[in-house]
């Protein structure tokens, strides 16, 4: 059990179209009985398979070493044709050993993701080696790489700045509405349906906005978002109406080639403190809008340059997450080779116990039977403990002289 016999198959958006990623995604209600006969085809003493919108991770263990021709038995698994074979063939990153471990970790810890110290993927990994063990497709090297793979991603993000600061212009716009303190009971407006407010209605609903109006191009759209919140809706010949009624707050983020907030809408809204998430690309709000008195427009061009800087805040991290990871490299050995050491001498309980029951049924009998019972019984104790001590004491000594071994240059 080393960390050599560890092998990884990855693509993703490093290496590989998202596309071809995608190509090679198996639905979770399929996965068990796929990865069981992908097992048996390859040979591999252990399998996981990770897969999410932009990476699968093929984890496998293995004596034996992972060659081209198991890679190439790997993909035909999905059936691919000739062109799409040797184009996976050729693009798949294949990690061996160390190299492997490594990856799995900073894969782990958000070094590798599109958003680079995310944190969603130490939870997507956990699954996805949770679920091989339940499968039985993982033994003990697995679930050692996998505790180590948590343990390292949870100190990386508690010990390092790597996803204290939001990269996100979503996340940092509702920090900017937070940090407004509009009351619970104000008015808030959205205008737009799509995915970014629908993120914005979760959140309002979380914090408990329960005056909340949908406006979208079309009703229905924003229907399904206001409705099971008991939020009101309607479609953008109301927008006037709606301002009328004077908002705390405007979430605007939609589609349109043309600005939806302007001088006639800045008119229309009542005088008073008004504030503008305005996330659409091209922007949706004029200059004239920008220019009403107490109107706080905050948009993609003033969040960008925070979210840039605070990218480069977590690069900066990048060095102090590295030191851990190559200490959790060690640790991974260490783990390793002390398991190892338990395998082997996992069978000395068995054979000190037969020892004991020869001893004391066969070699010793006849002088025990001649025994009084507390002399006897005092005989047992005395048995039980050296057989106790017979077995914790040489596994304790491996363990140091494993240890020992390993911290030699």
């Amino acid at each position: 059990m080393r960390q050599d016999h560890l092998h990884i198959v990855s693509l993703n958006h490093r290496n590989a179209p998202i596309s071809r990623v995608g190509s090679l995604h198996v639905p979770e209600e399929r996965q068990e009985a796929f990865l069981n006969e992908l097992k048996n085809t390859l040979g591999v003493q252990g399998l996981a398979y990770l897969t999410t919108c932009n990476r699968v991770e093929f984890i496998l263990v293995d004596e034996a070493y992972f060659c081209m021709g198991r890679l190439q038995q790997l993909f035909q698994a999905f059936a691919p044709d000739d062109a799409e074979l040797r184009s996976l063939m050729g693009t798949a990153m294949v990690l061996h050993g160390e190299d492997a471990a490594r990856h799995l970790l900073r894969v782990s810890a958000g070094l590798e993701s599109m958003v680079l110290g995310e944190r969603e993927i130490l939870t997507q990994i956990r699954s996805a080696l949770e679920r091989s063990r339940q499968w039985g497709l993982a033994g003990d090297q697995l679930r050692i790489t996998e505790r180590i793979a948590i343990e390292t991603a949870k100190q990386v993000f508690t010990e390092t700045d790597i996803a204290r600061r939001s990269v996100s212009v979503n996340a940092l716009g509702w920090k900017a509405f937070q940090e407004q303190s509009i009351p619970k009971e104000a008015p808030i407006l959205l205008i737009g349906a799509g995915q970014t407010n629908g993120n914005i209605a979760r959140f309002l609903a979380k914090q408990g906005y329960a005056s909340v109006h949908i406006l979208n191009r079309t009703a229905p759209k924003a229907e399904a978002l206001a409705a099971p919140r008991n939020w009101t809706w309607g479609d953008l010949s109301g927008l006037e109406e709606s301002l009328a009624k004077g908002p705390a707050a405007i979430f605007l983020c939609t589609g349109s080639d043309t600005a939806i907030l302007d001088e006639a809408q800045a008119q229309a809204l009542p005088a008073g403190q008004v504030f503008v998430l305005d996330l659409s690309v091209p922007s949706g709000v004029t200059e004239a809008f920008r220019k009403r008195p107490n109107c706080m427009v905050v948009g993609i061009a003033e969040l960008k340059p925070l979210a840039d800087e605070n990218v480069a805040g977590r690069r900066a991290a990048l060095g102090d997450c590295q030191r851990i990871i190559n200490a959790s490299l060690i640790e991974l050995t260490n783990r390793l080779q002390q398991r190892e050491v338990e395998l082997a001498l996992r069978e000395l309980p068995t054979l000190l116990a037969a020892v004991r029951n020869t001893a004391l049924g066969e070699v010793f009998a006849d002088e025990l039977a001649e025994l009084d019972g507390e002399t006897r019984s005092l005989v047992d104790r005395i048995v039980a403990y050296l057989e106790k001590k017979y077995v914790s004491v040489p596994m304790k000594l491996a363990r140091e002289a494993v240890m020992e071994h390993l911290d030699k240059p």
